[in-house]
């Protein structure tokens, strides 16, 4: 990159000047430090960043380490309770797991075979 071309991303340059009015004065400061070295790789890097933020890290050990440090449990438990009212709301939403459970219910908290057995008796 030739020295005018990096002179307009530096303050007083009609590309700085678009910098500013876009990302802000301290985003295009970033950009016109990236011009400084003339290397154009550097300087979509900077106007990325300026776009999209820096970029995250990606690294699944750096993660779970990051979890480990803030919320030990938090990540795991607030998948397993995710998973366990899944499991509980399509556990209900069963017909057949409905008769069972009322067949339980009735047998054991209503007697059902001594309602049976009065039951056939009438008959």
């Amino acid at each position: 990159m030739d020295t005018s071309t990096i002179q307009r991303y530096q303050p007083g340059g009609d590309i700085y000047a678009k910098l500013v009015s876009q990302y802000g004065a301290t985003q295009a400061n970033a950009i016109a430090q990236a011009a400084l070295t003339g290397d154009r790789t550097q300087i979509t890097t900077a106007i990325a960043s300026a776009d999209y933020g820096a970029p995250l890290n990606t690294s699944t050990f750096d993660a779970f380490v990051t979890q480990l440090e803030t919320d030990p449990l938090g990540a795991p438990m607030e998948s397993l309770n995710n998973q366990l009212t899944s499991v509980i709301k399509d556990l209900f939403k069963n017909p057949m797991v409905l008769l069972t459970l009322g067949l339980v219910l009735f047998f054991t908290l209503f007697n059902g075979v001594a309602i049976l057995r009065n039951i056939g008796k009438k008959s």
